[in-house]
């Protein structure tokens, strides 16, 4: 069974969705990153920047146990040892890939700091133009529901920002709406950690 560090937080949410719409079993372990539970060295072990979330699955093709930090890689590796929610095709895999990397690289990058200080607030507003404008032409990110999707829903699914209207995005706030009618993110975004 996989083992899943995680904490309530939009890092946290993201493999929890994926684990709940695959249906693959876990066991959740709330560890706060703000706490110093991340930087006792038995965590460190398996995680070693101290990151949350992590994930360790025992049951590998190889015998292997795979240690993996950071939510895009999970999501990733969740993806690929599922066979769910990474497109069919080539072209498709790519297109959820590409949107994955953009979501962890400029999205959750630039709306974490927006936490902490104002001055990212013109860089997000661009970005939320951005995908505004991308899911104006289509139900998700990468044509089908995908890790693309559970990769920002849960910043905006409870988005935080009272100086940004999300509801001047229509098309995001339309994706939002159809991702969070999802019975696995609705159960992973309400989900007690901690």
């Amino acid at each position: 069974m996989i083992d899943l560090y995680a904490w309530k937080s939009a890092n946290g949410r993201r493999p929890i969705i994926m684990l709940e719409e695959t249906a693959t079993p876990y066991r959740l372990i709330a560890i706060d990153p703000h706490g110093g539970d991340n930087r006792k060295p038995e965590y460190l072990k398996i995680s070693p920047g101290g990151k949350v979330p992590c994930l360790v699955d025992p049951d590998t093709a190889e015998g292997v146990p795979i240690h993996l930090m950071e939510s895009s890689a999970i999501l990733l590796y969740l993806a690929e040892k599922t066979g769910q929610f990474n497109g069919t095709t080539e072209a498709e895999r790519w297109e959820v890939r590409q949107w994955l990397m953009y979501q962890a690289t400029n999205v959750a990058i630039s709306f974490s700091a927006l936490n902490v200080t104002r001055d990212m607030e013109k860089q997000c507003r661009d970005l939320l133009a951005v995908l505004d404008s991308h899911l104006a032409t289509r139900d998700y990110f990468a044509g089908a529901y995908s890790i693309a999707d559970m990769m920002s829903i849960g910043r905006f699914g409870a988005f935080g920002f009272d100086f940004i209207d999300l509801n001047d995005y229509a098309n995001l706030c339309r994706w939002r709406d159809r991702v969070l009618e999802r019975p696995a993110v609705r159960k992973a975004m309400d989900m007690p950690i901690g």
